[in-house]
């Protein structure tokens, strides 16, 4: 397993501040739940050579007591993405789980740490196969798990509600299940290969950065709306039978906009 997980914004995380700061100088202990709608685009150049875009669902269930958030956080394309390779089409899905615990250490600053899983899955059959009638689909993934830390500053204004920037680091352990590539043309056998080549189960380490921005608005309350923009910009480092291939672009980006309940 990596050492420190890809830094990845515990987004649920980010929705528990407010409520916890609303009530910051008691000990009582207060539970969130809420569902957002919204889109999230996988940039994976190196394997794709489209981004997939899905439309996909947020939902998330805490608690918080005094300073400290506890937080589980799932986010779920609710419909397939389309792929159009050069030579292969088909649909894609992704998942991804997050587990954090976070501090509040004042009405600005807070820290965070956590652990989390994403995976993307593809199926997909080449065009000349669909042409001919023949439809053995072929699977790929691409999955990441590890832990992440990170902190965020928020602002407060008097009547558009708060708005939180975060950001955090992860150091992700990355296994990708690769299958043969439909257009490969006769190569040299002395030419390296290069990492579109490799093909079956491929692990590498996964570090970077994540983003983010979220406006909370409360509604009532108890009632919050919340809009989150999150970028996750990931390099995977692969060695793969004697070769290195460092550096490997990864981005997910998601747009969320959403309601929790505060009781």
């Amino acid at each position: 397993m990596g050492s420190l997980p890809r830094l990845l914004i515990a987004p649920l995380m980010i929705l528990l501040f407010p409520a916890a700061q609303a009530d910051e100088q008691s000990g009582d202990l207060r539970f969130i739940v809420g569902a957002a709608a919204g889109y999230t685009v996988l940039s994976f150049p190196a394997k794709l050579d489209q981004d997939l875009g899905f439309v996909s669902a947020n939902l998330l269930a805490g608690a918080t007591w005094k300073g400290w958030q506890l937080s589980l956080n799932g986010t779920f394309s609710v419909e397939d993405a389309d792929i159009s390779e050069e030579e292969d089409v088909g649909e894609a899905s992704r998942e991804d789980i997050d587990f954090t615990l976070g501090y509040q250490i004042n009405r600005n600053w807070s820290v965070f740490g956590g652990y989390k899983r994403g995976e993307t899955e593809m199926n997909f059959v080449s065009r000349e196969a669909e042409d001919d009638g023949v439809f053995n689909r072929v699977q790929e993934s691409y999955e990441q798990e590890g832990p992440y830390i990170g902190g965020s500053f928020s602002w407060d204004f008097a009547t558009a509600g708060r708005l939180t920037f975060a950001v955090a680091y992860a150091d992700l352990d990355a296994t990708n299940t690769f299958s043969a590539n439909t257009d490969d043309d006769d190569e040299d056998d002395d030419e390296p290969p290069e990492f579109d080549d490799l093909t079956g189960r491929v692990k590498g380490d996964t570090t970077g950065f994540s983003y983010g921005v979220t406006w909370t608005m409360p509604l009532s309350p108890q009632l919050l709306f919340q809009a989150r923009l999150k970028v996750n910009d990931y390099q995977q480092d692969v060695r793969f039978e004697g070769e290195r291939f460092k550096d490997i672009d990864e981005t997910l980006s998601s747009l969320h906009l959403g309601l929790a309940y505060v009781f």
